[in-house]
C-alpha cells in the first residue's frame, strides 16, 4: 500500500513531479520579484542602485566595487558614491551588517531603486535568510540584481 501511495504522489494526475533545485528556485523567485520594479522605467531619471560588497578585513574591496560600478553603467543605472556600501566583517547574517541595514534603509526611504551585488553570497548563503531579504526588497518596490545569478546546486 505504501508503495502504491508513493507512486501515486510522484506520478499523479498532473504527471511526474520533479523537485526544483534550490538555486534555480531562488533565481526564479528573484526574477519574478524583480519584474515589477524593472518593468517600470522613469523617463525623468535613470534607476538608482546601491552596490553592496561583503569581504573580510584583509581583502581589498575596490576591485569588486569597480566591477559593480562598471556593471551598473553597462545596465544604464546610476550609482552615487554614498551608495557604494562595503561590509568588511566577513560572513554574518544580513541583519547583523550595518552596511546591509543601510542599504535596506535607503531602499525603504526611496533613495534607491534596487541593490546590485556580485552574487547571492554577498547577501546570505542561507537560502531562507536570502529569500527573506529578496522579499524585503520586493515589498519596497525595489529589485535585487546579481552579476552572477544563482546557480543550480547553490
Amino acid at each position: 500500500m505504501d508503495v502504491d501511495n508513493a507512486y501515486g504522489r510522484r506520478f499523479g494526475p498532473c504527471g511526474p513531479r520533479i523537485s526544483l533545485d534550490p538555486g534555480m528556485r531562488l533565481r526564479r523567485l528573484r526574477e519574478a520579484l524583480n519584474e515589477p520594479a524593472l518593468t517600470f522605467h522613469s523617463k525623468v531619471r535613470p534607476r538608482r542602485v546601491i552596490t553592496y560588497v561583503r569581504t573580510t578585513p584583509d581583502v581589498d574591496p575596490r576591485p569588486l566595487q569597480d566591477l559593480l560600478r562598471a556593471e551598473a553603467v553597462r545596465r544604464g543605472w546610476d550609482v552615487r558614491p554614498w551608495q557604494e556600501l562595503v561590509d568588511r566583517r566577513g560572513t554574518q547574517a544580513p541583519q547583523a551588517s550595518e552596511q546591509w541595514r543601510k542599504a535596506r534603509k535607503l531602499m525603504h526611504e526611496g533613495f534607491a531603486d534596487g541593490v546590485l551585488v556580485l552574487d547571492r553570497n554577498h547577501i546570505s548563503r542561507d537560502d531562507a535568510v536570502y529569500e527573506i531579504e529578496l522579499w524585503f526588497v520586493h515589498q519596497r518596490q525595489c529589485f535585487t540584481a546579481l552579476v552572477h545569478p544563482e546557480a543550480a546546486g547553490s
